[in-house]
């Protein structure tokens, strides 16, 4: 069999969590997890960008460039797909805790400080000689959710990494075969109890801002650090009611009838909540919510649509519930 021109249906992504210590040695010693790998769920493509940071060195004497020297590695690889588990969001957020019963396991979500890595295999079977890149150290800096009338809920995912290592052992295939969540099974309340009416589109991105740190003595990264987290959010919806995002976008109430003379006053929570065909629910719960811009235009050719952007200080947890005891967790030892 010889090599062959291919296409992503040749090709598979998966992911484990790692164990921590594997930070504590130098990049090249770091070692991928030995936890069960899972896909990221369905319709994923997957995209690889590597850079060496050359630097030409000029000066003078000569109008070309006398040298070229490598300077740090950095890595990044971007995940988007149908959504269909959630099991990402351990390398999101940061902590999980499993628990309920059968047919209605709860993996509940929540933050801290330092987020788990992971390893990203990603395979690409071109015959004789294939290929797979074994990404070490994965973070996810930034997620992004997007839901939209008549479409399936979508994901995208930054994750720079740290190391990798290229060999030509191509690890099993493992299709997701959980549902696909979708918009039409889904409510956006603002706050909790207060169902927004024709969301026509919702978009939601989570910001890890992560400063990858280099020391002397390697190009390659030490580590990651967290710095400020941000939940920001995008509404659109078909307008006839100016109570429900207008007048919260004012002053943070329902009954306000012009913008506050003050800082403002927070709406409490937002929830937003999707099912898919097997009763699996994903329910995501901010607090401290703040609108920050608020647009309604006017045009004969369309149905008038009222959007806000804004933020949350802080996302209370995240409960995913499925059939399945155990979610994937950080690799012990």
């Amino acid at each position: 069999m010889t090599n062959n021109y291919i296409s992503g249906a040749d090709t598979y992504a998966l992911y484990a969590y790692e164990q921590v210590a594997q930070w504590d040695g130098i990049a090249t010693a770091h070692s991928a997890s030995t936890e069960t790998y899972v896909p990221f769920g369905q319709g994923v493509d997957v995209s690889i960008a590597r850079n060496n940071n050359a630097e030409r060195i000029v000066g003078v004497g000569a109008r070309n460039a006398t040298a070229t020297i490598n300077k740090q590695y950095s890595g990044t690889a971007t995940i988007n797909g149908a959504l269909t588990n959630a099991y990402w969001l351990l390398g999101i957020l940061g902590k999980v805790v499993n628990a309920g019963a059968a047919d209605a396991y709860t993996h509940t979500y929540t933050e801290a400080n330092a987020l788990p890595s992971f390893t990203l295999k990603n395979g690409q079977n071109v015959g004789t000689t294939d290929v797979e890149a074994v990404l070490l150290g994965c973070r996810v800096n930034t997620f992004t959710m997007t839901a939209a009338v008549n479409e399936a809920l979508k994901f995208s995912i930054e994750a720079p990494y740290r190391y990798e290592t290229v060999g030509t052992e191509l690890t099993t295939d493992v299709p997701d075969v959980e549902p696909v969540f979708t918009f039409a099974h889904g409510s956006i309340e603002l706050p909790d109890g207060t169902v927004i009416a024709a969301v026509q589109s919702f978009e939601l991105t989570i910001n890890n801002n992560l400063e990858s740190i280099y020391s002397v003595g390697s190009r390659f990264m030490t580590n990651q650090v967290g710095k400020n987290r941000e939940y920001n959010f995008n509404i659109t919806a078909a307008f006839k009611d100016y109570t429900a995002l207008m007048t919260r976008f004012f002053n943070g109430t329902a009954s306000a009838t012009a913008p506050d003379a003050g800082t403002g006053t927070e709406i409490a929570t937002l929830e937003l909540t999707f099912t898919n065909d097997d009763g699996d629910i994903l329910d995501f719960n901010f607090t401290g919510i703040h609108l920050n811009e608020e647009t309604l235009p006017s045009n004969v050719n369309e149905v008038v649509k009222e959007n806000v952007t804004g933020w949350a200080r802080a996302c209370a947890n995240v409960i995913y519930t499925n059939d399945v005891e155990t979610a994937p967790v950080e690799q012990s030892a």
